[in-house]
């Protein structure tokens, strides 16, 4: 892999020896400059390297996916720079590494949602690859997102049957070997929602085979969370305010002869939300949208659904939207530091938990700064630049190592406080519990929610 000696960030670090200096940004110090963003992306950017390469299968397809979604945006802000233009080299020489490294694994013990974050990633993988010449590689990350993710979640971990109640089909978080059914959460079946719209959308532009096959998937996974969220009495897509929601870890609903009940594989708190599943779902349904008159047109091809009204699909679709959208900014920006926290449920904080869920407000970012304001109805570029400003003002300043938390400890009483009224639940809880986490991949993890917020400042249209 070609390594890029440090002293080249010799005139990037002089620009930013203010900011180095005196902790990061500083409160009324506005506009921020381009070289600061730059500068401080590149720093981000070079600490990744050093940690990005461990042994765990679902954190090693996140945390590459964000560093991939963080280069695109810089390289579209700084096409010609040319520190920019070197780390679009070294990201592709990094997809060498972890293709060789996803081909090597017995991928039979992995879960269900372990191949929808290696399947957005393999997409995106292959979208860097063909910007930079790297065909070959190409072609092989979009078979593994089509061949080896995609397929492996529709035919090991989706339910055919129609006999689940309250609502049947969608995709059990279970082992591919079949060791353990798991649950119908949250993360797994949005995960296989955007990555069925991904590649459907990608198959209107090139030649992926059997493309309705993918939109048929599309449309089962829609129909699976619609029916969910009509079910208000359980309260999947949990009110915060009138107009405004977020939706649950998963679904359940107890009552007999329910399958939605079990709380132990893995397990459940009441009312759950993470942070994460909140910007997936708004991409989903973004990409729904976007494929709303193909979708139409299947439909009454195949008969899928009598009386379907495309206007009123597409209504209902823009209502999630804005109600979700409207949740993340009342729930998850409620501090007066407009910072983006994750919800507080000690589930999420715990150590059972801690060491996936830390990734949540990364992956919010990382969907949420793509998505504008006149679909959302919401403007999240001030949150988007406090949450770096908190980033980069905690980070390690010896080596830009980010934090997995940086917010004040007062401001996180107070955000409890609030966001208890709005949900009517939360814990008193703001420290992650990661102590058993490897620390390569802690590391690795909390720097990659840098660089999906950076990914996010950048691709706001902020500069």
């Amino acid at each position: 892999m070609q390594r890029r000696e440090f002293v080249k960030l010799s005139a990037t670090v002089s620009l930013l020896s203010p900011f180095i200096a005196k902790g990061g940004y500083i409160a009324g110090s506005e506009p921020w400059q381009l070289a600061d963003i730059k500068g401080q992306s590149i720093l981000a950017f070079e600490r990744f390297k050093t940690v990005w390469e461990f042994k765990d299968f679902w954190k090693r397809g996140n945390t590459f996916d964000a560093c991939l979604n963080f280069a695109s945006a810089l390289n579209d802000k700084f096409p010609n720079d040319p520190e920019v233009k070197q780390m679009q080299v070294d990201v592709g020489d990094m997809l060498e590494v972890d293709y060789h490294y996803f081909m090597s694994l017995d991928r039979k013990a992995m879960w269900a949602d372990d191949f929808g974050w290696w399947g957005l990633m393999g997409l995106n993988a292959r979208k860097h690859l063909l910007r930079t010449g790297k065909k070959a590689l190409a072609d092989k990350y979009l078979d593994l997102s089509v061949n080896l993710c995609w397929r492996q979640e529709k035919e090991h971990a989706y339910d055919f049957s129609a006999d689940a109640r309250p609502v049947p089909h969608g995709c059990s978080n279970s082992p591919a070997n079949g060791s353990s059914v798991g649950v119908k959460n949250t993360v797994t079946n949005v995960l296989f929602f955007l990555l069925s719209t991904r590649i459907y959308r990608l198959s209107l532009v090139e030649n992926i085979p059997e493309g309705e096959a993918f939109l048929e998937m599309v449309y089962r996974q829609w129909t699976w969370f619609d029916s969910w969220f009509k079910l208000t009495q359980y309260q999947y897509l949990k009110k915060v305010s009138s107009g405004a929601a977020l939706i649950q870890e998963r679904p359940t609903a107890f009552f007999d002869g329910s399958d939605y009940q079990d709380t132990n594989h893995p397990t459940w708190e009441k009312d759950w939300i993470w942070s994460g599943d909140q910007g997936m779902l708004l991409a989903a349904l973004t990409d729904l949208l976007a494929v709303k008159d193909n979708l139409a047109a299947w439909v009454h091809k195949t008969k899928s659904e009598t009386g379907f009204d495309a206007s009123d699909f597409e209504s209902k679709v823009k209502s999630h939207i804005h109600a979700v959208s409207q949740g993340v900014k009342l729930a998850l920006t409620a501090a007066a530091d407009k910072v983006f926290r994750e919800a507080p449920f000690q589930a999420s904080f715990g150590p059972e938990f801690g060491n996936d869920y830390l990734a949540g407000r990364g992956i919010l970012l990382r969907y949420l700064g793509k998505l504008p304001a006149t679909l959302t109805g919401t403007d999240f570029r001030e949150n988007i630049k406090a949450t770096i400003n908190a980033i980069w003002q905690t980070r390690e300043q010896v080596n830009n190592q980010f934090q997995p938390e940086f917010t004040s400890v007062a401001s996180d009483k107070l955000y409890v406080t609030q966001f208890r009224k709005m949900a009517g639940v939360g814990d008193d809880v703001s420290k992650w519990q990661i102590a058993a986490i490897e620390e390569k991949q802690k590391f690795a993890v909390c720097q990659s929610i840098g660089l999906d917020a950076y990914g996010a400042y950048l691709a706001s249209n902020q500069l």
